[in-house]
């Protein structure tokens, strides 16, 4: 058995690398980006999603002639707002679109429609690490600027739903009219679930994302496992500085654990 003396001295020297690793203030939030971030862009799911997916919506429920036609609006509306539900908003209340268009629309088109199960099988690893995290008490948090719907689908599809609470998990038209990068999307999400930007960390693949959090008080884990996804389309490249921005970088989020031990050392 080891002395008290020993065992004071492995707590001190656990509670300094939290100190190092966290910035000094204790992390009792854990917030979960989705797409890209929860399954990794080589899965092909972004591509098929924001390609014929949602070509297809624009031509049945929003009138547009060709899926050419439709993602060439998509895609310009999605890199000016970040989301496509929001890009489609303010297209559809300027006239742009041939039919009007209803946020509802979009979570109901993508749930249906999305080949998931083909593209995000069971994170079985990232479940377990989830379950440990969940025991240790931290808030666990999704927040998308996709719609809530399709976000629980994604959810599902990835074994993780049991994991958060429905009233956890934000889609984009929890936040709007502001979405992610904007800051008062980010404070929307963190005082509904009671939490501070200190103590919350979030876990993106967008470098936007993060020095926007950065901007709040808030740490971040950065996931890249490839150039690609969203983050291509938006032109989300790396720039000088962004490194000292996140506490750690990894390819994909089942390594999470063996990046960053000292979550797990939540007292």
């Amino acid at each position: 058995m080891r002395s008290l003396p020993t065992l004071l001295r492995l707590a001190t020297s656990r509670a300094a690398t939290r100190t190092m690793a966290t910035g000094g203030s204790a992390v009792d939030t854990l917030i979960f980006d989705v797409d890209d971030t929860l399954y990794p862009v080589s899965s092909g799911f972004s591509k098929h999603r924001n390609g014929p997916i949602v070509a297809k919506f624009m031509v049945d429920e929003l009138g547009f002639e060709t899926e050419a036609e439709a993602l060439e609006l998509r895609d310009e509306v999605f890199r000016a707002t970040h989301s496509t539900l929001k890009g489609l908003t303010l297209a559809s209340q300027e006239g742009r679109l041939p039919k009007p268009f209803a946020e509802p629309m979009l979570g109901e088109y993508w749930a249906a429609h999305c080949d998931f199960d083909a593209y995000l099988p069971r994170n079985n690893e990232f479940r377990d690490q989830l379950g440990e995290l969940r025991e240790l008490g931290y808030k666990l948090v999704v927040f998308s600027n996709a719609p809530r719907k399709y976000a629980r689908r994604c959810l599902d599809s990835l074994g993780l739903r049991e994991f958060f609470c429905d009233e956890f998990i934000f889609g984009v038209e929890d936040v709007m009219p502001a979405c992610k990068p904007e800051a008062a999307a980010f404070r929307t999400v963190l005082d509904a679930v009671g939490a501070d930007a200190e103590s919350s960390i979030m876990f993106e693949d967008s470098l936007k994302n993060i020095r926007a959090c950065r901007a709040l008080g808030m740490r971040c884990v950065f996931i890249e496992e490839e150039v690609g996804g969203e983050a291509a389309l938006l032109g989300d490249a790396a720039q000088k500085g962004d490194a000292d921005l996140y506490e750690v970088k990894i390819r994909r989020i089942a390594d999470l654990k063996g990046a960053a031990p000292w979550l797990w050392e939540k007292s």
